[in-house]
Formats: structure tokens, sequence, C-alpha cells
């Protein structure tokens, strides 16, 4: 399974949730609590992604020194 792929299905999944809880908080704001949970999934996931692309960077950079010795 690739990682990045799961990780940007999760992240727009749980977008499609936060924007339906949203609808939800606006009608109830007994769903805050929900709203906000999915706030932070979707900041840590955001986070995780940034953390693999920066990784893959530094893994091509370094592929990329080798090569050039």
């Amino acid at each position: 399974m690739n990682a990045p792929a799961t990780i940007t299905s999760d992240l727009l999944r749980l977008h499609r949730a936060r924007d339906k809880v949203a609808r939800l908080v606006v009608a109830d704001p007994v769903y805050a609590p929900i709203f906000q949970r999915l706030e932070a999934e979707i900041a840590e996931a955001e986070a995780a992604e940034d953390i693999v692309a920066r990784a893959r960077a530094v893994a091509q950079k370094a592929r990329g020194d080798k090569t050039s010795r």
C-alpha cells in the first residue's frame, strides 16, 4: 500500500467529513466537539503529509550527492 496516497485519501475523507459536520454545527452546536476533532485530525494528517514530502526531498538529495561523488 502506498503511504502518501493513503495519507491523501484520508485527508480528503477528513475534509469531506468536516464539511458535513460544519453544517451540523450551524444547525446545532452540540456537534462542535466532533468538528474540533476533525479539524485536529486534518492538521495532523497535513503535518504528516508535509513530513513525507520533506523526507522524500532529503532522500532524493542524498541520492544525488552519492551519484555526484
